[in-house]
């Protein structure tokens, strides 16, 4: 791989980093499970985000995820039902914010939260249209045509890291007694201000 490409890729990893590092549905959805449910449950949301990027990532470099925008009913139906999860979850939160139980202990479910994470993470990000606009945008202007296999691999390899790192760090942050014990105090409030948020954004969505 040569100097300029180099240069190219590490320009695209530096705005996929800035990406990642913006608000949006998915740093919403992991900051609730990481203060208000458990530790692994925002570990497996993690993982399950990175994983729906790299997916995003991959099909968009080798030029699958190009039919997702040429064929009209198919985008629809994916910001559709994006929008569909992401009122879900809201409207989930606000329930949950009426409940009096307050958050469940971290020790008692870790495998099985683990597991709801990263179906909560994995869904939050494959229903986000919005990515692969993000990755064909980014791809098509800074990736080289003549990028080889093992660039392209050693590129996704980069993200997927970026984005683990990133959520990763949100998870553990988050999810410390101190942080839990503030969120347990206002439980309801942060729950109906995050569940009108998701809300918000999936109407946003559903009528782009």
């Amino acid at each position: 791989m040569d100097a300029s490409n180099l240069t190219g890729l590490a320009g695209v990893l530096a705005i996929w980093l800035l990406a990642v590092v913006s608000p949006g549905p998915a740093f919403l959805v992991l900051s609730q499970l990481a203060a208000g449910r458990s530790r692994a449950a925002a570990l497996g949301a993690a993982l399950g985000i990175a994983l729906g990027a790299a997916l995003f990532a991959t099909l968009t470099l080798w030029g699958l995820a190009v039919v997702v925008t040429q064929i009209a009913w198919l985008g629809t139906a994916l910001r559709l039902a994006g929008a569909v999860y992401l009122v879900y979850l809201g409207l989930a939160l606000f329930q949950s914010s009426s409940a009096e139980t307050p958050a469940a202990p971290q020790s008692h479910r870790g495998g099985a939260d683990f597991v709801d994470g990263l179906r909560i993470g994995s869904l939050t990000a494959i229903t986000n249209p919005k990515a692969i606009a993000f990755f064909l945008s980014l791809f098509a202007v800074a990736v080289p045509p003549s990028l080889t296999v093992s660039g392209k691999l050693a590129l996704l390899a980069a993200g997927f890291s970026i984005e683990i790192g990133w959520y990763v760090a949100v998870a553990l942050v988050l999810s410390t007694g101190r942080l839990r014990a503030v969120y347990a105090r206002a439980r309801k409030g942060i729950e109906r201000f995050l569940g009108a948020a998701l809300v918000l954004l999936g109407v946003r969505m559903g009528s782009a």
